[in-house]
């Protein structure tokens, strides 16, 4: 099997369209940890003032007047203490791992390495079947179960190097740049950005072995790019918006899921549900990642399972 493994490694790696992949693979994600490094990077609050005009100066103004509104009541200098929160809302606040983690650039890199993933392990199987290269593959390997597994084997195992590489590299960068910078870092924020790379490249792997399997089950690179559109583009235009049902399905949403995996939990409102009481309040419902584990790994199952079965039993052209 590990032989198997092995020439179906070289195979992909020799797909000239999959080696483009990887290389956006890598680019995208340093390319978010370059944009959040420059958005991060310290200016004075007259260029500030100079780029965005009066209206820094009147929010800082604001801050003064209410500076509980906020959120830096008791502040020894409010002045400074406002200009930094004010800073912030026009785009220049320091680099914070913990905010990366939460809401800025480490979910993006996750979600663009896993986007491009996903197409090399569409396209690796995809080419096969375009080009009828099954059958001849099949002549020196007749066991199907085994040609499958390998070919799921060799994807997932290039995407995990190559995600968890990127995702390391990434938040060392971070890291090193918050260093050069003297800022404060959180205790645990960096163990806990490499977690998220870490969990980060499982799930770009898991993804690429699921573009992949798909492509197998209905044998057409630009079948399994139409489906995947149809489906998203259901789900958020049709389901969240025309329809109106967004806030009751948000749970069965994919994006609510992948955010509680990559993050730790999601919260959502569900305006639909509210109480007509006296105070009118809404409560917070909760994805937790343990719940996007068990969404993802059914979803998963659902595409490979009849995958490997379908191609057991079907002719194969």
């Amino acid at each position: 099997m590990s032989r198997l493994v092995r020439v179906e490694l070289t195979r992909l790696l020799w797909r000239r369209a999959v080696l483009v992949l990887l290389a956006l693979a890598v680019v995208l994600p340093l390319a978010v940890l370059g944009l959040r490094l420059y958005d991060t990077h310290t200016q004075s609050f007259d260029d500030l003032v100079a780029e965005n005009g009066s209206y820094v100066l009147q929010d800082v103004e604001g801050c003064e007047r209410h500076p509980g509104q906020y959120g830096v009541a008791g502040a020894e200098n409010l002045t400074l203490a406002c200009q930094q929160v004010i800073a912030g809302w026009y785009g220049n606040s320091p680099l914070d791992l913990v905010e990366e983690r939460e809401a800025g650039g480490g979910v993006a890199a996750i979600l663009l390495i896993t986007m491009v993933l996903l197409l090399a392990g569409i396209t690796f199987a995809g080419h096969d079947w375009n080009t009828g290269s099954m059958s001849n593959q099949l002549l020196f390997e007749p066991r199907r179960e085994r040609v499958w597994l390998a070919k799921a084997l060799a994807v997932g195992l290039l995407a995990a190097v190559v995600s968890l590489a990127v995702l390391v590299a990434f938040w060392t960068g971070l890291w090193a740049a918050a260093s050069v910078r003297d800022l404060t870092i959180p205790e645990h924020a960096l163990s806990a950005g490499y977690k998220q790379a870490v969990l980060g490249a499982g799930f770009a792997t898991g993804s690429a072995v699921f573009g992949y399997a798909l492509t197998m089950l209905l044998r057409s690179t630009v079948g399994t790019l139409g489906l995947l559109f149809g489906v998203g583009f259901f789900c958020v235009v049709i389901v969240a918006g025309v329809l109106g049902l967004g806030g009751g399905l948000e749970r069965a949403m994919p994006w609510g899921n992948f955010y509680a995996y990559a993050v730790g939990t999601y919260e959502y409102y569900d305006y639909e549900s509210c109480g007509f009481g006296a105070d009118g309040s809404c409560g917070a419902e909760t994805i937790g990642r343990g719940a996007s584990v068990v969404y993802f790994s059914v979803i998963w199952l659902v595409v490979a399972l009849p995958s490997l079965l379908s191609f057991r039993v079907r002719d194969v052209p």
